[in-house]
């Protein structure tokens, strides 16, 4: 397979298919950030508090499943190095996704089951359209590397996730699952974190760093496959053995397993990084870092707590799956997202100018500085909230939620500030049809 030209390569999409969903994802992050301060105290209680849930499938589905779903749109037809098998069933799939969070996520909240059913239904039906389309895509591909692999085998985790996820939907209102609903609860959550998010932000991290940091002939192949085996291996086992009422020593052995594929993943991240050949700072990769750390720490609490015999209610689920929602998931996604929007602004703005005249480069689109204060700010913020879980703290969570609303904010204000590249102007026309077409190259006009 030829290797990718970049993100915007002329296989990908029109961007207003990737951007759809980006928007969305950065507009549930906004509301999810002012409500933090109210809703980090209610995490020591436990996920089943139906505001607590509603928070948290806000950021689930709002902010994770659809930055995952527009990133991907974008970001497989370039890996694969083929066009996007429908884009107007990408297309299809937002608005469905768009209705369907419209309706569940008040659902929930308020528990309002017509709504919940409803909105459901849809969710999951955009999710299946995307993979299909997404499917349709690989099967069409000449063939796949290390990173094709990690989004096949991200999308049979989807599928699984899906299926578990409109059972209980369904059992909302009739209560027909029983004794089983907790776990096919716990099945539906390790198959949509572990089977499908963390498989694609592993392939997609290895793909984007190795591009941005010019260390991709680099990457250990090996790793990556024996990465990909623990991870989703591990993430079935443990959604499989949940679901057949397995023991507690073959749970804590998947639950290890995916502990391991994330200390392979964090292992090629400081490898990418060490080798890179692009020396300057990066903003991505202290995002990158955190969210390999926070996946490996909450399989490993994971595994101790099957190990240690925790019982249902005990504080330590919260914590791990408070750690992949928001240390693994979120924080990878900010981090990226500076890569990915930025990139592809640059290109929707200023591609046609460079060589024409002077252009920015691509991090003098945001605030570097706030960059790094707001992953710092959202770093105390997520530890602070593990802390505030393990010890019940009231106090604590407060602090954490105030914590993340800061690095929230200064991560949404550079958002604005990289979306207001994003339209050409007027006088950028003007000036490119004045210069004519033998201009000399701007000193800027390049991609950093």
């Amino acid at each position: 397979m030829a290797a990718p030209s970049g993100i915007g390569s002329r296989h990908a999409p029109a961007l207003d298919l990737p951007g759809r969903f980006m928007a969305l994802a950065m507009l549930a992050l906004a509301v999810a950030a002012l409500v933090s301060p109210w809703a980090y105290p209610l995490l020591p209680g436990g996920f089943y508090a139906p505001h607590l849930l509603a928070f948290v499938h806000l950021n689930t589905l709002g902010v994770i499943a659809a930055a995952v779903v527009g990133a991907s749109y974008q970001l497989v037809p370039v890996v694969l190095q083929t066009p996007l098998a429908s884009v107007r069933l990408g297309r299809v799939s937002f608005w469905l996704y768009l209705a369907g969070l419209c309706l569940f996520l008040p659902g929930i909240w308020a528990t309002w089951r017509p709504g919940l059913a409803a909105g459901a239904a849809l969710v999951f039906t955009a999710l299946a359209v995307y993979l299909v389309v997404v499917a349709w895509t690989l099967c069409r591909a000449p063939r796949l590397d290390v990173v094709g692999w990690h989004i096949a085998v991200a999308l049979a985790g989807l599928g699984g996730g899906i299926g578990a996820g409109l059972l209980l939907a369904l059992n909302k209102g009739a209560g027909f699952l029983g004794a089983m609903t907790f776990r096919i609860l716990a099945a539906h959550a390790t198959l949509m974190l572990g089977g499908w998010v963390a498989v694609m932000l592993s392939g997609v991290a290895y793909r984007l760093v190795g591009m941005f940091t010019l260390s991709e002939d680099r990457l250990w192949h090996r790793i990556a496959w024996a990465e990909l085996a623990l991870e989703a291996g591990g993430a079935w086992l443990l959604a499989g053995g949940l679901l057949a009422g397995a023991g507690r020593g073959l749970l804590s052995v998947a639950a290890l397993a995916i502990a391991g594929g994330q200390a392979l993943f964090g292992a090629q991240l400081v490898h990418l990084y060490r080798v890179r050949r692009r020396r300057g700072f990066d903003v991505h990769i202290p995002y990158a870092l955190v969210a390999g750390g926070a996946g490996f720490l909450a399989a490993a609490l994971l595994a101790g707590g099957l190990l240690g015999g925790a019982a249902a209610g005990s504080r330590i689920w919260v914590a791990v799956g408070w750690l992949a929602i928001a240390g693994l998931a979120l924080t990878a996604i900010q981090g990226f997202f500076y890569k990915i929007a930025t990139f592809l602004v640059w290109l929707n703005r200023y591609a046609p100018l460079a060589g024409r005249r002077p252009v920015p480069r691509l991090e003098q689109m945001y605030g570097r500085r706030l960059a790094r204060a707001g992953w710092a700010l959202w770093t105390a913020g997520l530890t602070l909230s593990v802390l505030a879980i393990a010890l019940a703290s009231p106090p604590l969570s407060r602090l954490a939620g105030g914590a993340a609303l800061a690095g929230l904010g200064c991560f949404l204000t550079n958002v604005a500030r990289i979306a207001s590249h994003w339209r050409p102007i007027a006088s950028d026309f003007m000036h490119h049809a004045a210069r004519g077409p033998h201009s000399g190259l701007g000193k800027e006009g390049h991609v950093s």
